[in-house]
């Protein structure tokens, strides 16, 4: 009976295919042209603000390449100064910074057209309530602590850890009495 129902239902998708082809008359209507748009146009930022987002640039930079902080705020006071500077450098930092700024400009403008925030923390505080009432109706991350034995594994790994910082202890006090003897 499965059979038939499977050869049934490859049978109406290839009999799809084979329809003859319809031709819509949407394309040549008024509906199918491009929207008009007004052309968006920003003013310059001040070079305040240009220096501010090329520091932006050069930490965004920095934790995406390296993943550390110190080296974000490296990059940060690279590009910052880099911004003040008139050679290739500092005209790429401006150009980068100058493009950081709009950007910011433009979703603070959204943000308060639209309250994306507000939305959007609404929305995260939803899906991670329904997310924890889904793991506490059928205990989801339980059985997968059982299949996987991942607390196992961590306790394991916390009780090796313990025993090696217990023995580095006990190392290191021997060798405080030593020098102090």
């Amino acid at each position: 009976m499965a059979r038939i129902l499977f050869l049934a239902a490859i049978l109406a998708l290839a009999s799809g295919f084979q329809a003859p082809a319809v031709t819509s008359k949407l394309g040549a209507s008024k509906l199918a042209q491009p929207a008009r748009a007004a052309i968006v146009t920003m003013e310059e930022p001040s070079s305040k603000a240009v220096t501010i987002g090329a520091a932006s640039v050069g930490g965004i930079i920095g934790v995406y390449l390296f993943h550390e902080l110190s080296t974000a705020v490296v990059l940060s006071c690279l590009f910052a100064y880099g911004s003040t500077l008139s050679n290739g450098f500092g005209e790429a930092t401006k150009t980068a910074g100058s493009a950081a700024s709009k950007v910011y400009g433009k979703t603070l403008e959204l943000n308060e057209q639209y309250d994306v925030l507000p939305k959007a923390k609404s929305a995260l505080d939803t899906v991670s309530t329904a997310a924890a009432n889904i793991d506490a109706n059928y205990g989801i991350t339980a059985k997968l602590d059982e299949q996987l034995k991942i607390s196992q594994a961590v306790d394991k790994a916390t009780s090796s850890i313990n025993e090696v910082k217990t023995s580095l202890t006990s190392k290191v006090d021997d060798l405080k009495k030593a020098a102090s003897e």
